[in-house]
């Protein structure tokens, strides 16, 4: 009697937390956007929110029931836009998620980076140093991937996947202006306009100082480019020195609106 009195208490205790919780929040941005730095440490202190990584947990097998989303408590995300629409976090995340209908009376986050240090980064981290997963389907894709990546050099890479970061570019500017509540944060303001980041990105979540100071030592960039670390540098353009000048005016043309939408340099 004792036991389930005291697990009906439990019970009320949670249901009672959670209608007190503040709304759900949904993360989006793209790999090699710092996403491991939120995945890792920033989503999983927002106050008054519990970190629900459904992307990693997909990716590792951990997902055994059909991913659902609460109206209050929680933090998804990192939604990555990025995402190959033949994976399972594709179906299951990315696109449930990214409905204009879905979103519009939601809280979205959108963070953002340059699109030619994206490529730049997805190269190396993807073709050599990303950890492949424990399940068998998908560590198979990724040796595919990683496979064909090394066959190429990091300008074919880039005019290759090009059109698709493109593509979730334009996805964040839809989603953007049909959400009322939504911010689009930039990592290069993370990098060089702290104060103004910290701002922007506790605009609709509440977070400690003392996390926000962790975040800010954690994000800054490598004094030496690293090839084969996860995160080889995180400079702003870093993609200058990695890509030739004729791919980037081409990469510049491609993605004109984007660049000039986010005052990024051409």
């Amino acid at each position: 009697m004792h036991l389930r009195i005291l697990c009906l208490e439990n019970y009320l205790s949670w249901l009672l937390s959670i209608r007190n919780s503040p709304e759900s929040t949904y993360f989006f941005t793209f790999h090699k956007c710092a996403s491991t730095l939120f995945s890792g440490y920033v989503l999983k202190k927002i106050i008054g929110l519990r970190h629900a990584d459904f992307d990693l947990w997909i990716t590792h097998g951990k997902q055994s029931r059909p991913v659902m989303f609460k109206k209050k408590g929680y933090m998804y995300g990192p939604i990555r836009l990025s995402t190959g629409p033949e994976s399972q976090a594709y179906k299951d995340l990315v696109a449930p998620t990214t409905r204009v209908e879905f979103l519009k009376d939601k809280i979205a986050l959108f963070f953002l980076r340059d699109p030619r240090d994206i490529l730049v980064s997805a190269y190396y981290s993807f073709g050599y140093s990303h950890p492949l997963s424990h399940v068998e389907a998908t560590r198979k894709y990724q040796e595919r991937q990683r496979s064909r990546i090394l066959g190429q050099s990091v300008d074919e890479f880039a005019m290759e996947y090009a059109p698709a970061i493109l593509n979730g570019f334009e996805m964040v500017e839809t989603l953007h202006q049909s959400c009322s509540r939504s911010i689009v944060l930039r990592y290069e303001d993370m990098i060089l306009d702290w104060d103004g980041f910290a701002t922007d990105l506790s605009k609709y979540i509440k977070i400690q100082r003392t996390v926000l100071n962790r975040i800010y030592k954690k994000s800054r960039p490598r004094n030496r480019e690293e090839i084969g670390a996860h995160r080889r540098s995180g400079k702003p353009e870093g993609f200058r020195s990695s890509l030739t000048p004729r791919t980037v005016k081409c990469l510049n043309d491609t993605f004109k609106v984007v660049l000039d939408r986010y005052r990024y340099s051409p």
